[in-house]
C-alpha cells in the first residue's frame, strides 16, 4: 500500500506567503552599570513605520534616562 501523494505549494503560493506575512515588531530594553557607577541605556524599538519607532525609542530613552541620571552631573 503507498501513501497518497502529498502535494507541495507552487513558488507563487510560497511568495505571497513570503509577502503577505507579518511578524510582530520585537523591542528590547537593555540597563548596565559602566565602570564608573553609570547607568547605561540601550533602546531598540521596532516597527514597520521609522518614524513611530523613532518616537517611541525616544520617549522611552527620556523616561530611563531621567530615572537613571548620570551621577557626574552631565545633561543629557
Amino acid at each position: 500500500m503507498t501513501a497518497p501523494r502529498r502535494q507541495h505549494p507552487s513558488l507563487s503560493d510560497v511568495a505571497l506567503a513570503l509577502a503577505t506575512r507579518r511578524s510582530d515588531p520585537l523591542s528590547k530594553v537593555s540597563l548596565a552599570l559602566n565602570a564608573k557607577g553609570d547607568v547605561q541605556i540601550e533602546v531598540d524599538v521596532t516597527d514597520p513605520d521609522p518614524k513611530i519607532a523613532a518616537d517611541a525609542a525616544s520617549k522611552l530613552f527620556d523616561v530611563l534616562r531621567a530615572k537613571y541620571p548620570r551621577e557626574n552631573g552631565a545633561k543629557p
